[in-house]
């Protein structure tokens, strides 16, 4: 058996963030701008803060709420961090789409040492160590989406970060991590709350009531910024099961506490696939052998309580962005730790053959499967590629109604607001000055006007997918 590694040793780990490093930015170099709209907000507020102009969006998204203007406060859905993460990124570069990729990509590589100390908490010998380390660095189903600005890099890793520390009963060390985790996604104090489980009784409530009041000082925050308008927002999360109720002016119809369960029933093998997507369906059987076998172990009691909960809550309080991304991001914060568990599960697997193959066979076969997942986020990026050439006819920085504000907003530079149906228009023509509209591609449906769907009373159609306002 080959010698374990001093845990100090610095070498491997260092290699295996330059390895990581190297795979994400050549992954990076494919992704020509945002695609999803996280990324999208985040780059635009960041943006905003980095030419002094505070924490700001240009785009109305949500119309359960209009702000006064089109330019308003920021960050009453999204959490801050990511965007803080990337003012001096933006603020340093010319261009501020590759500064804010290399933000992203220092994070995703930043998963594989974390890995390998995974490994090192379990135990693990030198050959698993980088068998972690390396399967965390190659980031799974995260592999295109995690070279973006979006929560995924960052809530992997302070997620996985204070799990760790958790698991070492490192309290003081935990506590800043779940309350950044909380400033990273709105459900990221369930984490603190999932670590408390490593102290017996009451010794790890420290955690679960900073992650909560860091959450509650940032929504009280939000209350004095927005008022009812915040509020509004927040009722509209929590009362929309598709994205289309969340794009429409029209009242939603809350679902009572029956409907919200059936919901998540219904969403389970969603849920389920989206936890097969990112670990490329290789890495949850070793690791949940091994979670099994370990089950003593106190300190990964959190783990699994993690996994288990916070699909079911985040379903029940905002069952729309739960169902349209929630768990696949908030899932990050289980990568890393499942990696190293996959990866010592599969070492101790191992009885007739020898001790590196099944580890060697987890790892070639999650780079076939992040290959595999890489490759087909190319369909949602040329899907979205041509909104830019569309707008050339717009004039620069006019307002635009568009199937995608965020992202044209952040791709384009053009403010606007979600493309609304019938009587959701009227009020955003009324407040804002909308002279231009740019409806969806042909195949893409997100619940929002296509150009089929587009045939008011004194719009012009100007080219297949532009419309003008006649004045």
């Amino acid at each position: 058996m080959a010698p374990v590694a001093h845990p100090l040793d610095p070498t491997p780990p260092k290699i295996c963030f330059g390895l990581a490093l190297i795979w994400h930015m050549a992954w990076a170099g494919t992704v020509p701008g945002p695609a999803d709209w996280d990324p999208s907000y985040y780059l635009s507020v960041a943006r905003h803060i980095a030419a002094g102009e505070g924490a700001v969006t240009d785009a109305v998204w949500n119309l359960g709420w209009l702000p006064p203007e089109l330019r308003h406060p920021a960050d009453l859905h999204w959490m801050p961090l990511p965007s803080r993460i990337l003012v001096p990124f933006v603020w340093l570069a010319a261009d501020d789409w590759p500064a804010a990729q290399l933000c992203a990509v220092l994070l995703a590589a930043a998963w594989a040492p974390l890995g390998w100390a995974w490994a090192e908490r379990l135990g693990a010998a030198e050959a698993p160590r980088w068998c972690a380390a390396l399967l965390a660095g190659l980031g799974g189903g995260y592999v295109r989406t995690i070279t973006t600005p979006d929560s995924i890099g960052i809530y992997g890793l302070l997620g996985g970060a204070a799990l760790l520390a958790a698991s070492r009963g490192r309290g003081a060390s935990a506590l800043p991590l779940v309350m950044a985790a909380s400033m990273t996604r709105g459900d990221g104090f369930l984490l603190g709350l999932a670590c408390c489980l490593a102290w017996p009784g009451l010794r790890g409530w420290r955690l679960g009531l900073g992650a909560v009041g860091a959450t509650l000082a940032w929504y009280v925050r939000c209350w004095l910024v927005a008022g009812e308008g915040w509020v509004a927002l927040r009722e509209r999360a929590a009362s929309s099961r598709t994205l289309a109720e969340l794009l429409t002016a029209a009242p939603p119809s809350p679902p009572d506490l029956f409907d919200r369960f059936a919901f998540l029933g219904a969403q389970a093998g969603t849920i389920a696939t989206v936890a097969l997507l990112v670990t490329g369906g290789l890495l949850c059987w070793p690791a949940a052998i091994e979670l099994f076998k370990r089950r003593g172990d106190r300190g990964l009691w959190p783990i699994p309580a993690y996994a288990l909960g916070f699909p079911v809550v985040i379903h029940l309080l905002a069952p729309a962005i739960a169902a349209e991304g929630s768990v696949y991001r908030s899932g990050a914060a289980l990568y890393v730790p499942v990696c190293a568990l996959a990866a010592v599960g599969a070492a101790n697997l191992t009885r007739r053959y020898h001790p590196l193959f099944l580890p060697l066979l987890l790892l070639a076969g999650s780079l076939v499967a992040s290959v595999l997942t890489g490759r087909q986020y190319m369909r949602v990026l040329t899907q979205l590629g041509g909104d830019c050439t569309a707008l050339e006819v717009v004039p620069d920085d006019a307002p635009v109604l568009s199937y995608d504000p965020v992202g044209v907003n952040a791709r384009c530079g053009n403010p606007g607001a979600v493309m609304a149906r019938g009587a959701d228009l009227a009020p955003l023509l009324d407040r804002y000055p909308f002279q231009w509209a740019l409806v969806a591609p042909a195949d893409y449906d997100n619940g929002t006007v296509r150009a089929e769907d587009w045939s008011l009373a004194g719009w012009t159609r100007v080219s297949d997918r532009v419309w003008h306002r006649d004045p």
